[in-house]
């Protein structure tokens, strides 16, 4: 059985039926594949497909480039459906995929790091190590996948951190036998995640994030089953903490029993959803697609569950002398006194519900800086919220972004930032969420100033930390007519505060031709 799934998510486990019949998937794997890729050892086993374990992003583009490289005339109809049946038959395990979240929910701005000491020179100069590192294969099939990269791209041995050293025998006899030890096609994980119990995310839930831009919110969600295998709709109710309200609706498909990708329309802005159903609180991001940086974290809870209790605080902390609209989310909250502790008055009850609290509330001025107390009814939390008189440090993220300029044809890619304050230094600090800040950019450093890069890259707006690049295209205001690109420094200060920064560095660079979903 699978391991003890969320207590919150155990009254929704049904049993998977036994299948009785060839899945539509393993049919159109058999009708438009089998050319090339023979059955092998009874039904549903192909050479070289069954022998790998991917995402769904990952079979997806396999197909793509089956149809692009080898002419496979695939049905649109054809290609979701053996992407659903490999994704639910070899897929990736929870904890398979765990490590490269990031990508999966396309949060790119990150730096990478491995294991082996030449497994980022040797594959992660052209696409993310990350695109490799979600894969399962046993050796044989990473021997092939070196000798694939040096037939279809005969140039590799030669390009950059590949011409100093013998490429393809370290890559056969170092890198394929080092990721068929750490992603074997056969694991612990895969099997007993196979032998599990599904778990329908059907139901009324709680969701809550921040929308850079826009603010936190919170959000009522209700998710029903729709036409087609492992389908759904959703819609979401909800608000800022300002009291805009948010709306929203969309449809998701689950994969290998997790894997929640949906297509949304909020306050009518259309997203991508991408959430890992596996965990206690459902996690993960919804961006924008055409612009990938903007993009928002989420959680989200039973809105109705068996166990008492606060789950989030947005915001995060309240500032000495403020009055702010304060939303506690959980369970059992409809019930009982409401104490903030004596440094915080709350002057209304906006809502009240079991599963929230919208408090209007003022902090005192002699506030004392710490974890501030939360009490409703019988139910305590002594870390969940906290206040402050001023920020002691402040930490942007990310540390290095990219924006890419960009046109009708090739949207532009802002730069999102974030500042997160915190009281204290080192590890008994208290994160207080993100703090009222100003942003600013100039030059990352000579080059960057002598070519007025903070002049022509694009624009930051300073309330938000969002970066707007400039048009593409050659700039005849510039040095030889270059592309409005840049190299540049982002600094925080906070408001009140300005000695109080940090800094990030931000690229500003030319289009992505190529947009694979796993870069």
């Amino acid at each position: 059985m699978r391991p003890a799934l969320p207590a919150s998510l155990c009254g929704l486990a049904l049993l998977l039926p036994a299948l009785a019949q060839a899945s539509p998937g393993s049919e159109a794997i058999d009708r438009y594949c089998t050319a090339c890729h023979q059955s092998q050892d009874g039904p549903e086993n192909w050479s070289r497909i069954s022998q790998q374990r991917k995402t769904p992003e990952g079979w997806d583009m396999t197909l793509a480039r089956m149809q692009i490289m080898h002419g496979l005339e695939l049905p649109a109809e054809a290609r979701r459906d053996i992407v659903k049946y490999l994704a639910d038959t070899q897929g990736l395990a929870p904890e398979e995929s765990a490590s490269q979240r990031e990508l999966i929910e396309r949060r790119l701005n990150r730096i990478e790091s491995f294991d082996h000491p030449s497994y980022q020179e040797m594959c992660a100069r052209c696409h993310t190590g990350g695109r490799a590192q979600l894969q399962q294969r046993p050796l044989e099939e990473w021997e092939h996948l070196v000798h694939f990269h040096v037939g279809q791209f005969q140039t590799i041995e030669y390009q950059a951190m590949a011409r100093d050293r013998d490429w393809l025998d370290i890559a056969l006899h170092e890198i394929a036998p080092w990721l068929a030890e750490t992603q074997g096609l056969e694991s612990e994980a895969w099997d007993t995640w196979q032998a599990a119990e599904a778990v329908s995310p059907e139901g009324d839930w709680q969701l809550w994030g921040h929308w850079p831009g826009e603010g936190e919110f919170y959000a009522d969600v209700t998710i029903t089953a729709a036409a087609g295998e492992d389908a759904y709709s959703m819609r979401l109710d909800g608000a800022f903490t300002n009291g805009r309200p948010l709306t929203g609706e969309g449809q998701a498909i689950v994969y290998t029993g997790y894997e929640w990708r949906a297509s949304l329309s909020l306050n009518d802005h259309e997203f991508k959803q991408v959430l890992d159903l596996s965990g206690e609180r459902p996690s993960g991001r919804i961006f924008d697609d055409r612009d990938e940086a903007v993009g928002m974290m989420v959680e989200m809870v039973p809105r109705d569950g068996n166990e008492p209790g606060l789950v989030a605080s947005l915001p995060a902390s309240l500032k000495a002398g403020e009055r702010s609209r304060l939303v506690l989310l959980g369970q059992g909250l409809d019930e009982g006194e409401i104490n903030l502790g004596a440094d915080v008055t709350v002057r209304e009850v906006v809502e009240r519900s079991n599963h929230r609290l919208v408090l209007n509330v003022e902090a005192s001025a002699d506030l004392t800086p710490g974890w501030l107390p939360l009490r409703v009814g019988g139910q305590t939390h002594e870390q969940l919220l906290a206040g402050y008189r001023q920020v002691d440090r402040l930490e942007v993220s990310p540390p290095l972004g990219v924006a890419r300029i960009g046109n009708d044809k090739t949207p532009p890619v802002s730069g999102v930032f974030s500042a997160m304050g915190y009281l204290g230094e080192g590890a008994e600090s208290i994160p207080l969420g993100q703090v009222p800040v100003r942003w600013s950019v100039a030059p990352w450093d000579e080059i960057a100033e002598r070519d007025e890069d903070a002049k022509f890259a694009g624009v930051m707006d300073a309330a938000t930390g969002i970066f707007s690049p400039a048009g593409a295209g050659p700039n005849p205001l510039r040095q030889y007519n270059a592309n409005s690109v840049g190299n540049l420094r982002v600094t925080a200060s906070v408001l009140g505060q300005e000695a109080i920064q940090d800094e990030a560095q931000l690229i500003v660079t030319v289009q992505r031709w190529n947009n694979p979903p796993l870069r």
